[in-house]
């Protein structure tokens, strides 16, 4: 069947090549179709019950995107004319930002005072023309003083500040984000060229999404580019030859296309994720163009002709080349596991890039090598005495590589549980990022960027005047401001406290809760009054007034010690506040805390599942339960190795090394499988003994291994170059785990083999 395919596809090669090149056009125009959302909620799925849980907080208390304008001055602090003009005037300009719902800061900020048990509420400054010396002195007194505020509209200093957006943004996966961000920077730029004595940045939720997206696009534009360059210049240094270059990297952006192609037809929305596909499927797409191409100038070397040498390269080859590609795509595949939409789509797309791949390796390559009529290059003796002694020194040392790749796998693999599964969201973006900088910024001087918020519900109407609900609620408040790395709470307590003391002529020693439930309601429905429409209380207690929202701004840390205070929070809540119905923490950062956890389980799940579909594809395709089995043992050292490595070096596993295992099982199976297939071929038509089998193996294939491995971990390696964390760790990790595959193949395999098959299993 093979004989006849191949005979027809080296007759019939022009109408093949006319064929593809329709298909692969016709399939990229889907390219145009494509979408993307830079929206940060496509990272959960549905039914994650952390999102359900920050919904429900939305539906009551608003939405939490926002956008955050950070304001610091350059000399001394905020409280001048000219500092405070520009705080308000970005501050009323802001209300006109698409999607704005609600604007914060210390010139809007709803100051109160009584007269004669009359309460009154009114902006600290609403019109800059106000600002007098004495007005200007007086707004400092005011705002340094005043809990609310410091440490989280304002810092300690005076020195910055910050006012912020918050959005109500269509439900839909649209570009409304892109939108307010756009008109946010053109607003910051106006706002800098007015007001050169302040400096301002911009951040916020919103801000971050939009940014991600910016940085994978980045990546696109730069990295592929600089992958194309290495894969041109490797493939050209090691293949020596033009042609057989430039056909791999026709067949890896035919690839490449064809993928994105087909999801622009499908009206796939994609996210910044996806980014990776280019990269990831180019790199993947040089393995089975290159061992065909080896294999074909081999065979001319040897002295064959150009049509039988193609006959030849794909007669050994077809099997192993189908072989790594059905188990590249289960490995990929097992990304379905994963708690988070866009790494499921990032499994599927590869996938897709790898069947491409298969397809056109399978019907291109092999006529454009008809149609090109691609002759011999200049023999490489180099290589192949190279290749030879590594097998004379395999084979001479196997019983002391054996004992050393087995200790070395230990050792490293003892290193595992090094790793913490922990996200740093606020890394994610380095210093070349403005929204890094202000991540730092703000942290720094001003406040948490970190947040937790809670429901705090007493099941009653007006509940939240009772007493002992805002004593509880106190108390809580309390507990939070004593915990580590803790840099702002607010709670409808700190407005009862202040109403309380304005109803009491100012007198600090009244800055506490109301003595009675009436007097609590009588306080808060005067301020409500007062307060004008869109800066209503409606943020922070519900409807019927029977709950209210609790937050808490943490310093920069990492995901599991945000989870570990909400825990302990949870707890405190369980032992001191019965009476309260409570909702478990909420936010953005819960979410990507929990996501990290249940995704490890969750890969964890699918890849044993592949490892025992690659299992029973091994077993059929190498035509042995027992080698089947042992192939696991170089297939599952890599990634040992290179987790324990990542354990000792770095110590943190994050949502984008955590599917690397994934990602790289499916490719390090590739160099067993070819590297199995020639042993299992010298054994098995030629009749070769097993040190014979080993070095017919190296020979025939260690070139070809080399080359795709030296491709592959460049290729991954270039990905480092990233300004983006998850792109760069998931690089390196990738080419780590890669590197160690070419190792385990050559140095631990070969002597595996000369000990457990000594009996001839392999015939």
């Amino acid at each position: 069947m093979l004989q006849s395919y191949t005979d027809w596809l080296l007759k019939r090669y022009k109408i093949i090549l006319i064929v593809v090149v329709v298909c692969v056009v016709a399939l990229a125009s889907g390219i145009q179709r494509l979408s993307f959302t830079s929206d940060f909620r496509i990272y959960f799925s549905e039914d994650n019950p952390q999102l359900a849980a920050l919904e429900k907080m939305e539906d009551t208390y608003g939405k939490q995107d926002t956008v955050y304008f950070f304001i610091s001055a350059k000399q001394g602090d905020l409280f001048s004319r000219e500092h405070l003009s520009l705080i308000h005037d970005l501050t009323e300009a802001a209300w006109y930002l698409p999607y704005a719902d609600r604007v914060n800061s210390i010139t809007n900020f709803q100051y109160t005072e009584a007269k004669d048990d009359l309460l009154t509420t009114g902006y600290i400054l609403r019109d800059k023309a106000e600002l007098t010396n004495d007005k200007v002195a007086w707004i400092k007194r005011t705002v340094l003083v005043e809990p609310t505020l410091v440490n989280y509209v304002i810092s300690e200093d005076g020195s910055a500040t910050g006012v912020v957006a918050r959005l109500r943004l269509p439900d839909d996966k649209s570009k409304a984000p892109d939108k307010t961000v756009a008109a946010a920077r053109k607003l910051m730029a106006d706002m800098r060229a007015a007001y050169p004595k302040v400096t301002i940045t911009l951040g916020g939720s919103a801000t971050a999404g939009v940014v991600l997206g910016e940085a994978v696009g980045q990546d696109m534009e730069h990295l592929v580019g600089l992958s194309y360059g290495i894969l041109i210049v490797g493939l050209l240094l090691l293949l020596r030859s033009f042609v057989g270059m430039l056909v791999t990297v026709l067949l890896a952006t035919f690839s490449i296309a064809a993928t994105m192609g087909t999801y622009g037809w499908f009206g796939v929305t994609l996210t910044p994720v996806a980014g990776w596909v280019p990269s990831v499927v180019m790199t993947m797409a040089v393995a089975d163009s290159v061992h065909i191409l080896i294999s074909y100038y081999h065979n001319l070397d040897r002295g064959m002709e150009r049509r039988e040498a193609i006959r030849e390269a794909m007669r050994i080859n077809i099997n192993p080349v189908f072989v790594t590609s059905l188990t590249t795509i289960i490995g990929v595949l097992c990304l379905n596991f994963s708690d988070s939409p866009p790494y499921r789509d990032l499994g599927n797309m590869v996938a897709l890039g790898v069947f491409y791949a298969w397809l056109l390796s399978m019907t291109m390559l092999p006529a454009i090598l008809v149609w090109l009529k691609i002759g011999k290059r200049r023999p490489s003796d180099f290589k192949l005495r190279l290749i030879d002694n590594v097998a004379s020194f395999v084979i001479k040392r196997r019983r002391i590589l054996l004992v050393v790749m087995g200790l070395w796998s230990v050792i490293a693999a003892s290193f595992i549980p090094r790793n913490q599964l922990t996200e740093r969201w606020h890394e994610y973006f380095d210093e070349t990022f403005e929204q890094r900088n202000t991540i730092e910024q703000i942290d720094k001087r001003l406040t948490g960027v970190h947040s937790i918020r809670y429901l705090l519900d007493t099941g009653e109407d007006n509940g939240i005047h009772d007493p002992k609900y805002l004593q509880t609620v106190e108390a809580f408040a309390h507990w939070y401001r004593q915990q580590p790395g803790v840099a702002f709470v607010d709670s409808i307590v700190d407005v009862q406290k202040r109403l309380n003391k304005n109803m009491h002529g100012g007198d600090p020693a009244w800055y506490k809760l109301p003595d009675s439930r009436e007097l609590a309601a009588q306080y808060f429905l005067l301020y409500e009054i007062g307060l004008p429409r869109e800066l209503s209380m409606d943020d922070m207690v519900n409807f019927n007034r029977s709950g209210s929202l609790f937050r808490v701004l943490i310093h920069k840390t990492h995901s599991e010690a945000i989870l570990d205070l909400d825990n302990r929070a949870r707890q405190w809540l369980q032992h001191n506040a019965a009476h309260i119905q409570f909702s478990e923490g909420t936010g953005i950062d819960i979410i990507f805390g929990y996501i990290n956890h249940r995704n490890i389980h969750q890969l964890l799940k699918g890849t044993l599942l592949a490892l025992v579909l690659i299992s029973f594809v091994l077993i059929f395709a190498l035509r042995s339960v027992r080698l089947g089995l042992i192939s696991l043992v170089p297939n599952l050292i890599p990634a040992a190795l290179a987790y324990g490595t990542w354990g000792l070096f770095v110590g943190r596993i994050d949502l984008s090394a955590s599917i690397v295992i994934c990602m790289s099982l499916g490719i390090v199976v590739d160099d067993t499988v070819h590297f199995l297939s020639k042993y299992l071929r010298a054994r098995r038509e030629q009749q070769l003994n097993i040190e014979e089998g080993i070095r017919y193996a190296f020979h025939t294939v260690g070139v070809a291994l080399t080359i795709t491995t030296v491709v592959l971990v460049a290729g991954f390696l270039v990905l480092v170059a990233s300004h983006f964390s998850p792109t760069w760790t998931s690089g390196l990790l990738l080419a780590i785990t890669l590197s160690y595959a070419l190792l385990a193949d050559f140095f631990f395999l070969p002597p595996l083999l000369m000990i457990l098959d000594r009996r001839g299993y392999a015939k």
